[in-house]
């Protein structure tokens, strides 16, 4: 029988709406029900997301590997500081040999070519030979320096000298530029893939937090909205929110500029970002709103308690509820605090 009442009761809560709790002060006093003027501002930190520390790469550069090649000596290692020209790894490979090779050989064969350019020129301005004859050594001679050209531009890719390419067990890497290793190769025999960045030197230690955010959300973080640790501590401020879809994930990526907290490159952790607060909405505290059945509601204060009132829930954050804002304003007093017992006013039927 209670339970026939209970469903014709919800029904009818459904149909109708709920009915006001008359309570008094004293009463509410002994509930310890309190109660608070709606002033919509952000309570909670924010949206919570993950995060994956990385050095700013505004004013970083890297070092590229064209074929693939083994790390045969170690001399600096990631976090460590560089400064330009200093030698950071051996490499070695057949391909990168075969490659020293053709350099070697293009800078006899140019060298040799520009000895002939020279001396048809001579030759041309004599009247011995034509002006066509002394043309074709001259682009032969300017062909062979673009090739040189072109082989010293994949030695410089890895970063080795083409003055003093060997090391003692290898191609000697070196910086090509002063500041911190971020991305270097951790031990002798490594392989490094074609194509892949193996080295990144960053110009200074300043850290980025990059935040994969879903698609449902992306749309409320903006340039500067503010990033805070588990602890509610302000560590930063989105710098850029990209404006690509990344198809495998459905979310889009956002970077924050940290200013402050102590983090490693590599590790992930827990950010909070306080977005923008969508129209048509209003915030409330977690500890004002509670659900009954289906419906989520406060209790909007009147004359002689208290109105139940369903709203409809855009997006739970920290401590915090974004509601629409029907029917609600910026300064309506409605409860907090232990609504557990207003839900029970509600839902107490009577004995059977």
């Amino acid at each position: 029988m209670m339970k026939k009442w209970l469903l014709i009761m919800s029904f009818l809560m459904f149909v109708w709406g709920y009915d006001e709790i008359k309570i008094s002060p004293t009463q509410l006093q002994e509930l310890g029900i309190k109660v608070m003027s709606i002033d919509n501002k952000t309570l909670g930190k924010g949206m919570p997301f993950n995060a994956y520390i990385d050095f700013n790469d505004k004013s970083s550069i890297t070092q590229s590997s064209s074929f693939e090649v083994i790390v045969v000596a170690l001399y600096k290692r990631e976090g460590e500081r560089v400064k330009e020209g200093e030698v950071i790894d051996e490499i070695s490979s057949i391909d990168l040999s075969n490659l020293y090779f053709e350099l070697e050989n293009t800078q006899n064969k140019l060298k040799v070519a520009k000895d002939v350019t020279k001396k048809d020129k001579e030759l041309y301005e004599k009247g011995v030979i034509s002006k066509r004859e002394y043309q074709a050594s001259y682009l032969a001679s300017n062909e062979m320096q673009l090739k040189l050209n072109q082989i010293e531009s994949t030695f410089s890719l890895f970063g080795i000298d083409t003055l003093n390419p060997k090391g003692k067990y290898g191609f000697r890497v070196i910086a090509k530029d002063s500041g911190i290793l971020s991305v270097a190769p951790k031990k002798t025999g490594e392989r490094i893939l074609a194509f892949t960045p193996y080295i990144r030197i960053s110009r200074d230690d300043d850290l980025l937090a990059r935040i994969k955010l879903p698609v449902s959300v992306s749309e409320y973080v903006k340039k500067d909205s503010l990033v805070y640790d588990e602890q509610g501590n302000q560590i930063g401020k989105i710098q850029s929110v990209s404006v690509v879809l990344d198809r495998a994930s459905n979310t889009i990526l956002a970077t924050a500029l940290l200013t402050s907290g102590n983090f490693k490159v590599g590790e992930m952790i827990d950010v909070y970002i306080n977005g923008v607060r969508p129209e048509n909405s209003i915030t409330i505290p977690s500890e004002a709103i509670i659900k009954n059945g289906r419906d989520y509601l406060i209790f909007l204060q009147t004359k002689e308690g208290f109105l139940p009132k369903p709203v409809k829930i855009i997006e739970e954050r920290n401590k915090e509820f974004l509601i629409s804002n029907e029917g609600i304003k910026t300064g309506d007093k409605i409860a907090f605090g232990a609504l557990i017992a207003l839900k029970g006013i509600i839902n107490r039927i009577g004995d059977e």
